[in-house]
């Protein structure tokens, strides 16, 4: 009882990112539905355009996704996984992980939430631990309404890849939060850590699509979180990337014991 007791910060995080959670996981589910259900109505001018090479124009920048965006599971990662899902989904995490603890700095609650008897790295794990249960609601709720609208419409899709995508996304956005967390502990301002955190995703995204379109810039792209969760590889081809999915998970580590050890020594001004 003792131990579930220590957990409490964890159990707080959860509760009071709960709204959080319902709006961003109705969002996805709404645009899962929206993507993988227009896909019928595109699916003859996206064969057209195939057809007459208009695709490849895409290629430099999306890689061999935009090639095989006449299908179905080239359009649903095109459209969904690679737009929304890595970068609009990872922002939103990203902007909430970035005033886990700079919030409470802000809010003059900090005194409240070291009143704990617990640690300061503990404070900092305990706001990671929180954050999990969004990111893996958001997750299957959405990967569960791509394949509803799938077998809805008819249309072919390994739920099998669906699964291992949605498998391999959990250590990018654990990453995210990581990243998010280390900028919360040494950012005061709320609102200034979230921005910070936007401009450093938007940046290594940047330098991923720098180093698809120019050969010479290739690897820039090893600096970009992005770069080791390739949604198209497992999702048509069923490649988990176990080495992308380790790096991932070793970012997170590194970033969270960062967090934990700053956190432990910085000084704050208590009111």
């Amino acid at each position: 009882m003792n131990n579930f007791l220590r957990f409490r910060i964890t159990f707080q995080t959860i509760k009071d990112h709960q709204r959080v959670t319902i709006i961003i996981t109705l969002l996805f589910i709404a645009m899962a539905a929206m993507y993988c259900g227009m896909y019928p109505a595109f699916k003859d001018v996206l064969a057209d355009m195939a057809e007459s090479g208009g695709m490849e124009a895409f290629s430099s920048f999306f890689g061999p996704a935009a090639a095989d965006m006449a299908t179905y599971v080239g359009f649903v990662n095109l459209e969904l996984y690679q737009i929304f899902w890595m970068v609009i989904l990872g922002i939103l995490i990203g902007f909430v992980s970035a005033s886990l603890i700079s919030k409470e700095i802000e809010g003059k609650t900090i005194d409240l939430l070291m009143s704990n008897p617990i640690s300061r790295k503990q404070i900092v794990f305990e706001k990671f631990l929180g954050l999990i249960p969004l990111v893996l609601i958001i997750n299957f709720a959405t990967m569960l309404t791509v394949v509803g609208v799938t077998v809805a419409i008819g249309e072919d899709l390994s739920f099998y890849n669906l699964f291992l995508t949605h498998l391999a996304s959990i250590a990018y956005f654990l990453a995210i939060i990581s990243i998010g967390l280390l900028i919360s502990v040494i950012i005061d301002e709320k609102m200034k850590a979230s921005i910070f955190f936007i401009v450093i995703l938007m940046g290594m995204y940047v330098l991923e699509s720098i180093s698809k379109i120019i050969p010479d810039y290739e690897s820039i792209g090893y600096v970009s979180i992005t770069h080791y969760f390739v949604s198209y590889d497992t999702l048509k081809l069923g490649k988990f990337d176990i080495a992308g999915a380790l790096v991932l998970i070793c970012i997170t580590v590194v970033c969270l014991i960062i967090s934990m050890i700053y956190f432990e020594h910085r000084d704050i001004e208590v009111t």
